[in-house]
């Protein structure tokens, strides 16, 4: 009797062997739907501009990485299907260049999510057409949150959208504005200010003298009125002394320097993409003779920004959000440094830029929404990204984690920003990057490289 109840329980537990080896792999499981099709990823990105194709290469890069390993798990489908990425080319990201390409993704090419989006203007016309066919977007470079607010404007501003749904639709993994002109103008009152009333015997009465040089444009527009309001509602010792404006198709820029020039300010905040801010810096010290302290904005995260300033822009300074030229023995996140060796591997020794860094996370965002939801129904993934909970990877969060605020019109992350200081190495013959501000982040300790210093030849303005 013994024996055959040994035997039994054998043969019980060689069939359950059996079974769960045939479960895992996946002879009970549904057969793949007939359905099942590549996930179309339209990247929105400017081909004419170094800030588009930093985004396509970096997408490229992303897209390969989950192909490799598997792909993106739909349950609907029963399987893993690939991402495919469909180029959305809006030229120069213009706002008359934008709205056309993403039509003609969403109507033709049936993508199933957006991810990119350069300029403001550019963002907030080729969202019309995401948001008329609810088409979820996660937009990585307009830093306007008014791409995320339309519906908070006054109806008759002709930027306002009533169509709260649609706007539901919209994700903003970006910094914003204010994100990145707090952090502006607190360095400036927290580093600059104490610098220049040890450095020049100044009262400490005395408020730093700002100028806001910016483009013509939402972005521009945007920085100047941001930052007014930042240094008023904080109570910042800072007074604007100069808000000077530049056509955005300008390609010099001496006039508008001698006009902040005449200001006497102590340090120049240029709201410009790469080109256009480094030519800014060029001219101001080189031929307007404004020995200023000049502050870019992290779009300027570029190689190109560095090569073409080169040892006139030592000493000046750039905000960012990801060091993708950090000098540190090792990387502040281990990721990023993964990212800029992957990213020079496949693309032939380039440097990544600031906004392919957003477009890279973004889709890896898009990835474990769309697993989640367990469909690529357009719905369900937008309701899949308002719950997104991930830990942070190429940007620094507040509170270390990928999460969208909710409530009407918003979906914003809640990113941090750095000051880097630029200088030159002679025997390098390059200009490098070190953070001088904040000392710490979420989860790093030590931060800073530097101390901030003023640049060699600096003037300050007015007594």
């Amino acid at each position: 009797m013994n024996k055959r109840i040994l035997a039994a329980v054998a043969i019980v537990i060689i069939i359950a062997a059996v079974f769960v080896a045939m479960w895992q792999l996946n002879v009970f499981s549904p057969a793949p739907s007939a359905e099942a099709r590549n996930i179309k990823i339209g990247i929105v990105a400017g081909m004419q501009t170094v800030e588009g194709q930093d985004i396509w290469r970096a997408a490229q890069l992303a897209i390969d990485e989950i192909n490799a390993a598997g792909g993106v798990r739909v349950d609907e489908w029963h399987t893993n299907v690939n991402f495919e990425l469909v180029l959305v080319d809006t030229v120069d990201d213009a706002a008359g260049s934008t709205a056309s390409p993403v039509t003609r993704a969403i109507t033709e090419q049936g993508v199933d999510i957006l991810i990119g989006g350069a300029t403001t203007g550019g963002t907030l016309n080729g969202q019309i057409p995401a948001i008329n066919n609810r088409v979820p977007f996660i937009i990585t470079g307009a830093s306007l949150n008014l791409v995320t607010r339309r519906g908070s404007l006054p109806s008759d501003n002709p930027l306002y959208i009533g169509d709260a749904e649609g706007m539901s639709y919209m994700f903003h993994y970006c910094t914003t504005i204010s994100d990145y002109s707090t952090t502006v103008a607190h360095f400036l009152a927290d580093s600059v200010k104490p610098t220049l009333d040890s450095t020049y015997s100044f009262d400490s009465a005395r408020k730093l003298r700002l100028a806001i040089l910016y483009r013509d444009d939402g972005y521009g527009r945007g920085v100047r009125d941001v930052t007014s309001s930042i240094i008023a509602s904080d109570s910042l010792p800072i007074e604007v002394v100069a808000n000077v404006s530049y056509g955005t198709t300008a390609t010099t820029y001496q006039s508008q320097l001698i006009s902040v020039k005449e200001s006497k300010p102590d340090a120049v905040y240029v709201a410009g993409f790469t080109a256009d801010t480094a030519e800014i810096i060029r001219e101001g010290i080189n031929d307007v003779g404004l020995k200023s302290l000049y502050i870019a904005v992290e779009i300027c995260e570029d190689p190109q920004f560095y090569s073409l300033l080169r040892e006139t822009g030592s000493f000046q300074i750039l905000e960012s959000k990801i060091a993708t030229q950090w000098q540190g023995d090792t990387w502040y996140l281990e990721k990023v440094g993964k990212y800029v060796e992957n990213y020079k591997a496949k693309f032939d020794g380039k440097i990544p830029g600031m906004l392919g860094a957003d477009t890279y996370d973004a889709i890896y965002i898009a990835k474990n929404a769309i697993e989640r939801a367990g469909t690529v129904n357009k719905e369900a993934v937008k309701n899949a990204l308002e719950t997104t909970d991930m830990p942070q990877s190429l940007l620094i969060m507040e509170n270390e984690r990928i999460t969208f605020s909710t409530g009407t019109n918003y979906h914003e992350i809640s990113p941090k920003t750095f000051i880097e200081q630029l200088i030159w190495i002679p025997d390098a013959g390059a200009l490098k990057p070190y953070v001088v501000y904040p000392d710490s982040m979420p989860g790093i300790s030590s931060f800073k490289q530097f101390d901030f210093a003023l640049p060699t030849d600096y003037q300050p303005g007015s007594p």
